[in-house]
């Protein structure tokens, strides 16, 4: 009785799985050799090439926040996205210039990967890098949850009127975004964005 419980309890599965591929790994030696070389290589170059590294790290965890579209119907009226977040602290750390590319880059990248870019979408396009280069006006006069508030709240007050002049949005789902945006980058910016800011 507890032999079959412990075959069919998904922990015992999952640690037996992975026990069983560090096993596979650790006895083919060319592939623990690939593996070691490839993971000095990336610990090179996050460390001779940061801002590049970190760029780069940004953009795609920007553009894989807006992929949850592509699975759920309704999810682009909820303001979850970390493409702000990503414009804003590159610009911080590397400047307008380098904010703004990761703004342009990840945005872009996010809602073509999300399957469900419109025409007015162009509007968050050409908006999003506007932020990276506003950011270095305000840094020596706002902490980060509220340069990351006011930044959201320039996108929002942008884009939203907008998308409801230009059809792209209702009144109704323009307001929960904005709502729920609000709320989401306040909390992203209070307690997760000062730590990434040291790392990077």
């Amino acid at each position: 009785m507890r032999k079959r419980y412990k075959k069919k309890n998904i922990v015992y599965v999952l640690l037996k799985k992975g026990n069983n591929l560090i096993e596979k790994y650790v006895k083919d030696t060319r592939k623990l050799l690939i593996f070691t070389i490839l993971g000095v290589v990336f610990l090179f170059i996050s460390m001779r090439y940061k801002q590049l590294f970190f760029t780069v790290v940004f953009i795609i965890t920007g553009a894989l926040s807006l992929i949850h579209s592509r699975y759920f119907k309704y999810s682009h009226y909820i303001g979850f996205e970390l493409c702000t977040l990503a414009t804003v602290l590159t610009s911080l750390a590397y400047g307008p210039v380098t904010g703004a590319f990761t703004g342009l880059i990840s945005i872009t990248l996010g809602f073509i990967l999300s399957g469900y870019f419109k025409p007015t979408y162009f509007i968050s396009v050409l908006t999003m890098p506007l932020l990276g280069l506003v950011v270095p006006f305000f840094k020596n006069h706002l902490s980060l949850p509220f340069l990351g508030l006011l930044m959201t709240l320039i996108y929002d007050a942008i884009i939203l009127p907008l998308y409801v002049l230009l059809g792209g949005s209702r009144i109704p789902s323009a307001l929960i975004f904005f709502v729920t945006h609000i709320l989401f980058n306040y909390w992203i910016f209070s307690f997760v964005a000062p730590i990434l800011i040291n790392i990077i």
